[in-house]
């Protein structure tokens, strides 16, 4: 609020064209202490900021910039609250919060962000062109580089998974092409304490994020046998399970519950039934409303889809979709 008061006190004077000497001399202060009050280094004592305020014509709460702050404070709550409807897979809910977040504060570039992160979550291809429209503002007209590029890779990934590798090409080229001469990187070495303790955990989770992306593209996509691929999905799977404490959600249940799954159709590919219904059980345990996933035709699982635990699964998972819903 300091900071806020400064400079609109700044900006008031300057539009009465009037230098820090002559409003020292109507307030009834030194030249230095008006200074201190625009540097932000001090404020007006609380009896002088009635005349301040009437003297420009604004009202206090415009001076101290009140409206400003709980306006801060409402944009932290709708930020709070869409990435907790995300976490826990209600995404539409998280799409209506961020549309009427976007009515109040219709510049507002991260709850554009959050905005985005659950078109995509819900239905890509739906609003593609939402999709694009949207992060291509905020990578154009964002001033914050973090924000930006955060819309850049999450675009950059949806145009992969569109197949649309020029554009993703496009972005690819913008993004930074180092990562190990960064700040956040090599802050340990400065930090001491709880600091030094947070920035380890926050980069052991972000690198760990990474580390496991690259193995899953890797255990997808290179010329593996069966049981390959499943050692290294569950080496992926362990690794994540590590920083599960660090993590402010505790671990995403939900991407939990499909890395299962996609360890299970590994197992009904290999023909081991009894680990392939484990990992059906321990999906069911991590996600209780993703049905469509093991309801698909022609699947994999139909190996296992007429045994009583693979049934016991869905009538849990069906016992609670509905409470899931609202």
């Amino acid at each position: 609020m300091t900071t806020y008061l400064s400079e609109k006190f700044k900006q008031l004077r300057k539009n009465r064209d009037l230098t820090q000497e002559q409003v020292a001399d109507i307030f009834d202060v030194t030249s230095q202490t008006v200074s201190r009050w625009e540097t932000g280094t001090n404020m007006p004592d609380i009896g002088l900021l009635p005349h301040i305020a009437i003297f420009f014509k604004v009202t206090v709460d415009e001076l101290l910039g009140t409206e400003v702050v709980l306006g801060e404070q409402k944009v932290s709550e709708y930020k709070r609250d869409i990435r907790n409807l995300l976490n826990i897979g209600k995404a539409d809910k998280a799409i209506e919060m961020a549309r009427i977040a976007l009515k109040e504060y219709p510049v507002n570039y991260y709850l554009q962000n959050l905005l985005v992160q659950a078109l995509c979550t819900v239905d890509a291809e739906t609003f593609k062109q939402e999709i694009i429209a949207v992060s291509e503002r905020v990578m154009e007209y964002c001033p914050d580089p973090n924000i930006c590029l955060d819309a850049k890779f999450q675009l950059f990934n949806q145009y992969v998974e569109w197949d649309m590798k020029e554009e993703a090409e496009k972005i690819l080229v913008t993004l930074p092409s180092e990562a190990w001469y960064t700040q956040d990187v090599n802050a340990g070495s400065v930090l001491e304490g709880e600091e030094w303790l947070q920035n380890q955990q926050l980069q052991i989770v972000r690198f760990t994020i990474l580390l496991c992306d690259f193995i899953k593209g890797y255990a997808r996509k290179a010329d593996l046998d069966t049981l390959q691929r499943i050692k290294w999905y569950k080496a992926a799977m362990q690794i994540e399970a590590l920083t599960d404490s660090m993590r402010d959600d505790g671990g995403d249940s939900v991407e939990r519950a499909f890395r299962h799954l996609d360890v299970a159709e590994l197992y009904c590919e290999a023909g081991d039934i009894e680990n392939a219904l484990t990992c059906v059980e321990k999906a069911t345990q991590n996600a209780m409303k993703h049905l469509n996933i093991m309801y698909k035709t022609e699947s994999l699982f139909d190996v296992v889809r007429g045994t009583e635990r693979f049934v016991a699964c869905f009538e849990l998972l069906r016992a609670n979709s509905g409470a899931l819903k609202h």
